[in-house]
């Protein structure tokens, strides 16, 4: 029953990633592409996705993005007690735009 359970909330995950991926990009694609972390082509593929193609997709039984938050330095750029909200913030968006696009993508498929 529990694994049951799992798989369904990571479909729930997928969807709801994969919903508001297409948003994002749809309304701003660069700034979509950027805090996704994605490089122009995947971006390009998600926002095309059909309704049928996105629930298939995200009905996968693995977590089909990735978090970004694998970087030690990063990790603790946010979790730092000397930092305000705004300076976490900046620092935390520095770190990320270091990564290269699909870095994350590329890390998940492997």
């Amino acid at each position: 029953m529990q694994d049951s359970n799992l798989v369904n909330e990571l479909r729930e995950v997928n969807l709801s990633y994969l919903l508001l991926a297409q948003r994002m990009l749809r309304d701003d694609f660069s700034k979509g592409m950027y805090r996704l972390g994605l490089g122009k082509d995947v971006a390009g593929l998600l926002v095309e996705l059909s309704t049928s193609q996105v629930l298939s997709l995200a009905s996968s039984n693995s977590l089909i993005c990735g978090f970004r938050l694998n970087d030690i330095a990063l990790l603790g750029a946010l979790t730092k007690d000397g930092m305000n909200g705004t300076l976490k913030q900046v620092h935390a968006s520095m770190m990320l735009a270091q990564q290269e696009p699909d870095q994350v993508m590329q890390e998940v498929s492997q």
